[in-house]
Protein backbone atom coordinates (compact mmCIF):
# COMPACT_ATOMS: atom_id res chain seq x y z
CA UNK A 1 0.00 0.00 0.00
CA UNK A 2 1.34 3.45 -0.95
CA UNK A 3 1.90 5.73 2.04
CA UNK A 4 1.29 9.48 2.05
CA UNK A 5 4.94 10.41 1.34
CA UNK A 6 5.09 8.09 -1.67
CA UNK A 7 1.78 9.49 -2.92
CA UNK A 8 3.18 13.02 -2.71
CA UNK A 9 6.28 11.98 -4.68
CA UNK A 10 4.14 10.36 -7.36
CA UNK A 11 1.90 13.43 -7.53
CA UNK A 12 4.89 15.76 -7.84
CA UNK A 13 6.42 13.63 -10.58
CA UNK A 14 3.17 13.62 -12.57
CA UNK A 15 2.83 17.37 -12.06
CA UNK A 16 6.32 18.01 -13.39
CA UNK A 17 5.78 15.75 -16.41
CA UNK A 18 2.45 17.36 -17.29
CA UNK A 19 3.73 20.88 -16.78
CA UNK A 20 6.77 20.17 -18.93
CA UNK A 21 4.63 18.71 -21.72
CA UNK A 22 2.40 21.80 -21.67
CA UNK A 23 5.31 24.24 -21.63
CA UNK A 24 7.10 22.48 -24.49
CA UNK A 25 3.96 22.07 -26.61
CA UNK A 26 3.80 18.26 -26.43
CA UNK A 27 0.35 18.95 -25.07
CA UNK A 28 -0.76 21.72 -27.42
CA UNK A 29 -2.64 24.89 -26.43
CA UNK A 30 -6.37 24.16 -26.43
CA UNK A 31 -5.90 20.39 -26.36
CA UNK A 32 -8.48 18.47 -24.32
CA UNK A 33 -7.01 16.58 -21.40
CA UNK A 34 -8.95 13.34 -21.01
CA UNK A 35 -8.29 11.48 -17.79
CA UNK A 36 -8.28 7.99 -19.29
CA UNK A 37 -5.77 8.94 -21.96
CA UNK A 38 -3.59 10.74 -19.41
CA UNK A 39 -3.76 7.73 -17.09
CA UNK A 40 -2.13 5.58 -19.77
CA UNK A 41 0.33 8.26 -20.81
CA UNK A 42 1.63 9.06 -17.32
CA UNK A 43 0.96 5.75 -15.54
CA UNK A 44 -0.95 7.54 -12.80
CA UNK A 45 -4.29 7.03 -11.11
CA UNK A 46 -7.32 9.09 -12.07
CA UNK A 47 -7.39 10.66 -8.60
CA UNK A 48 -3.73 11.70 -8.86
CA UNK A 49 -4.32 13.15 -12.30
CA UNK A 50 -7.39 15.05 -11.21
CA UNK A 51 -5.51 16.59 -8.28
CA UNK A 52 -2.56 17.42 -10.56
CA UNK A 53 -4.78 19.04 -13.17
CA UNK A 54 -6.51 21.17 -10.54
CA UNK A 55 -3.07 22.30 -9.36
CA UNK A 56 -2.21 23.23 -12.95
CA UNK A 57 -5.51 25.12 -13.19
CA UNK A 58 -4.44 27.10 -10.12
CA UNK A 59 -1.02 27.72 -11.70
CA UNK A 60 -2.58 29.00 -14.94
CA UNK A 61 -1.51 26.23 -17.34
CA UNK A 62 -4.85 24.39 -17.58
CA UNK A 63 -8.49 25.46 -17.85
CA UNK A 64 -11.43 23.64 -16.29
CA UNK A 65 -15.01 24.10 -17.44
CA UNK A 66 -17.81 22.31 -15.63
CA UNK A 67 -19.35 19.53 -17.75
CA UNK A 68 -16.58 19.96 -20.33
CA UNK A 69 -13.51 18.97 -18.36
CA UNK A 70 -9.87 20.04 -18.64
CA UNK A 71 -8.01 21.67 -21.53
CA UNK A 72 -4.54 23.09 -21.96
CA UNK A 73 -4.81 26.85 -21.64
CA UNK A 74 -4.81 28.45 -25.13
CA UNK A 75 -2.25 31.09 -26.10
CA UNK A 76 -2.98 34.56 -27.40
CA UNK A 77 -1.32 37.87 -28.15
CA UNK A 78 -3.38 39.57 -25.45
CA UNK A 79 -2.31 37.04 -22.82
CA UNK A 80 1.36 37.34 -23.78
CA UNK A 81 1.26 41.14 -23.71
CA UNK A 82 -0.35 41.08 -20.28
CA UNK A 83 2.26 38.64 -18.96
CA UNK A 84 5.06 40.75 -20.44
CA UNK A 85 3.73 43.91 -18.78
CA UNK A 86 3.25 42.14 -15.45
CA UNK A 87 6.72 40.64 -15.63
CA UNK A 88 8.28 44.02 -16.41
CA UNK A 89 6.45 45.68 -13.54
CA UNK A 90 7.20 42.98 -10.96
CA UNK A 91 10.73 42.13 -12.03
CA UNK A 92 12.01 45.68 -12.44
CA UNK A 93 10.52 46.65 -9.08
CA UNK A 94 11.78 43.48 -7.43
CA UNK A 95 15.31 43.86 -8.74
CA UNK A 96 15.50 47.50 -7.64
CA UNK A 97 14.31 46.56 -4.15
CA UNK A 98 16.75 43.63 -4.05
CA UNK A 99 19.65 45.93 -4.89
CA UNK A 100 18.56 48.44 -2.24
CA UNK A 101 18.30 45.75 0.44
CA UNK A 102 21.76 45.62 2.03
CA UNK A 103 20.91 42.95 4.63
CA UNK A 104 22.29 39.66 3.38
CA UNK A 105 23.53 41.39 0.23
CA UNK A 106 26.65 39.23 -0.20
CA UNK A 107 24.67 36.00 0.18
CA UNK A 108 22.27 37.21 -2.50
CA UNK A 109 25.15 38.01 -4.84
CA UNK A 110 26.60 34.55 -4.23
CA UNK A 111 23.23 33.04 -5.18
CA UNK A 112 23.19 35.17 -8.35
CA UNK A 113 26.64 33.92 -9.37
CA UNK A 114 25.55 30.31 -8.80
CA UNK A 115 22.28 30.71 -10.73
CA UNK A 116 24.05 32.46 -13.59
CA UNK A 117 26.70 29.75 -13.80
CA UNK A 118 24.02 27.08 -14.24
CA UNK A 119 22.20 29.21 -16.80
CA UNK A 120 25.38 29.91 -18.76
CA UNK A 121 26.19 26.19 -18.93
CA UNK A 122 22.72 25.34 -20.21
CA UNK A 123 22.72 28.21 -22.73
CA UNK A 124 25.87 26.75 -24.29
CA UNK A 125 24.17 23.36 -24.49
CA UNK A 126 21.12 24.99 -26.06
CA UNK A 127 23.26 26.40 -28.86
CA UNK A 128 24.35 22.85 -29.62
CA UNK A 129 20.95 21.15 -29.41
CA UNK A 130 17.76 23.03 -28.50
CA UNK A 131 15.36 20.11 -28.40
CA UNK A 132 17.55 18.10 -26.04
CA UNK A 133 18.11 20.84 -23.47
CA UNK A 134 15.00 23.03 -23.64
CA UNK A 135 13.57 21.87 -20.30
CA UNK A 136 16.82 22.50 -18.45
CA UNK A 137 17.15 25.91 -20.14
CA UNK A 138 13.62 26.97 -19.22
CA UNK A 139 14.27 26.13 -15.57
CA UNK A 140 17.74 27.69 -15.45
CA UNK A 141 16.59 30.91 -17.12
CA UNK A 142 13.60 31.15 -14.81
CA UNK A 143 15.72 30.41 -11.72
CA UNK A 144 18.22 33.17 -12.57
CA UNK A 145 15.50 35.80 -12.93
CA UNK A 146 13.69 34.57 -9.81
CA UNK A 147 16.97 34.87 -7.90
CA UNK A 148 17.35 38.45 -9.11
CA UNK A 149 14.05 39.32 -7.41
CA UNK A 150 14.45 37.04 -4.38
CA UNK A 151 16.18 39.63 -2.16
CA UNK A 152 13.49 42.30 -2.49
CA UNK A 153 12.08 41.75 0.99
CA UNK A 154 8.49 41.18 -0.18
CA UNK A 155 7.17 37.62 -0.06
CA UNK A 156 4.10 38.63 -2.07
CA UNK A 157 6.16 40.23 -4.83
CA UNK A 158 8.40 37.15 -5.01
CA UNK A 159 5.36 34.86 -5.18
CA UNK A 160 3.54 36.78 -7.89
CA UNK A 161 6.70 37.24 -9.94
CA UNK A 162 7.45 33.50 -9.81
CA UNK A 163 3.93 32.74 -11.02
CA UNK A 164 4.04 35.27 -13.87
CA UNK A 165 7.49 34.24 -15.12
CA UNK A 166 6.44 30.57 -15.21
CA UNK A 167 3.58 31.43 -17.54
CA UNK A 168 5.75 33.83 -19.55
CA UNK A 169 8.44 31.19 -20.07
CA UNK A 170 5.84 28.90 -21.61
CA UNK A 171 5.56 31.37 -24.47
CA UNK A 172 9.34 31.51 -24.82
CA UNK A 173 9.60 27.75 -25.13
CA UNK A 174 6.70 27.52 -27.57
CA UNK A 175 8.28 30.31 -29.63
CA UNK A 176 11.26 28.02 -30.33
CA UNK A 177 8.98 26.25 -32.81
CA UNK A 178 9.12 29.41 -34.94
CA UNK A 179 12.60 30.79 -34.39
CA UNK A 180 15.84 29.47 -32.94
CA UNK A 181 17.09 30.13 -29.44
CA UNK A 182 18.54 33.67 -29.26
CA UNK A 183 21.88 32.10 -28.45
CA UNK A 184 24.88 34.38 -28.00
CA UNK A 185 22.72 37.51 -27.72
CA UNK A 186 20.90 36.03 -24.73
CA UNK A 187 24.18 34.84 -23.20
CA UNK A 188 25.66 38.35 -23.44
CA UNK A 189 22.55 39.98 -21.97
CA UNK A 190 22.65 37.68 -18.95
CA UNK A 191 26.37 38.35 -18.52
CA UNK A 192 25.73 42.10 -18.57
CA UNK A 193 22.96 41.71 -16.03
CA UNK A 194 25.22 39.77 -13.68
CA UNK A 195 28.06 42.27 -14.01
CA UNK A 196 25.84 45.28 -13.33
CA UNK A 197 24.19 43.46 -10.40
CA UNK A 198 27.53 42.61 -8.80
CA UNK A 199 28.79 46.16 -9.38
CA UNK A 200 25.64 47.68 -7.81
CA UNK A 201 24.83 49.59 -11.01
CA UNK A 202 21.08 49.78 -10.52
CA UNK A 203 20.06 51.91 -13.49
CA UNK A 204 22.22 49.87 -15.88
CA UNK A 205 20.64 46.66 -14.59
CA UNK A 206 17.13 48.02 -15.10
CA UNK A 207 17.89 49.28 -18.61
CA UNK A 208 19.38 45.96 -19.75
CA UNK A 209 16.64 43.96 -18.03
CA UNK A 210 13.79 45.97 -19.53
CA UNK A 211 15.15 45.48 -23.06
CA UNK A 212 15.91 41.81 -22.36
CA UNK A 213 12.31 41.13 -21.38
CA UNK A 214 10.91 43.01 -24.38
CA UNK A 215 13.05 40.96 -26.76
CA UNK A 216 11.19 37.91 -25.55
CA UNK A 217 7.96 39.10 -27.16
CA UNK A 218 7.68 36.34 -29.75
CA UNK A 219 4.49 34.44 -30.45
CA UNK A 220 4.54 30.64 -30.56
CA UNK A 221 4.08 28.46 -33.62
CA UNK A 222 0.66 29.19 -35.21
CA UNK A 223 0.12 25.44 -35.52
CA UNK A 224 0.14 25.16 -31.73
CA UNK A 225 -2.51 27.80 -31.09
CA UNK A 226 -6.28 27.65 -30.93
CA UNK A 227 -7.02 31.37 -30.77
CA UNK A 228 -5.94 32.08 -34.33
CA UNK A 229 -7.75 35.38 -34.64
CA UNK A 230 -6.17 36.67 -31.45
CA UNK A 231 -2.66 35.71 -32.48
CA UNK A 232 -2.75 36.61 -36.16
Amino acid sequence: MINSDERKLVGQSVYEQLRSDIVTGKLAPGEKLKLNALRLRYSASVNTLRETLMRLVSDGFVLFVDQKGFTVKPVSTADLRELLELRQMLELSGVRKSMENKIGHMEWKSALISAHFRLNCVEKLMMENESLHVQAWEKADRDFHVTMVSHCGSLQLVRYHASVIELYMRYQVLALHRRPFRGQASVEEHQKLLKHLLDDETESVLAVLDLHIQKGFMLPDPQLKTESKAIA
